[in-house]
């Protein structure tokens, strides 16, 4: 037993335990972080754009903010084109019910679409 806290006995075997999901939780996230900019960057690449930087829309942003489903990941992208032009869209992978059909994309919005 490593400490007490009133009838709460913390041993090494817990600690190991706790050590170990805290160790899980972070390599899965550093593993959907890799897994998710390689999508975005297969994407960009594919319409002749280099990927700048991603992050995840929080539930309240986005086209579809507090309507998508758990199947829906929504995406804030940032690209530049070949002129070093750089440009920010939101790009949503499945849908509502979570399948698609071919292209894994379902949504590009870009915040400047009436420029293009």
């Amino acid at each position: 037993m490593l400490f007490q806290a009133g009838n709460l006995k913390i041993g090494a075997q817990h600690v190991l335990i706790y050590a170990g999901m805290v160790v899980f939780l972070i390599v899965a996230w550093k593993l959907s972080l890799m897994y998710w900019k390689r999508r975005l960057t297969q994407w960009a690449e594919s319409q002749r754009l280099q990927l700048v930087r991603f992050r995840g829309a929080r539930f309240y942003e986005g086209p579809s903010a507090w309507t998508r489903s758990r199947n829906q990941h929504l995406f804030r992208v940032v690209t530049r084109d070949r002129d070093g032009l750089e440009r920010s869209c939101w790009i949503m992978f499945g849908t509502f019910w979570g399948f698609t059909w071919g292209e894994p994309i379902t949504q590009v919005d870009w915040d400047d679409a009436e420029h293009w």
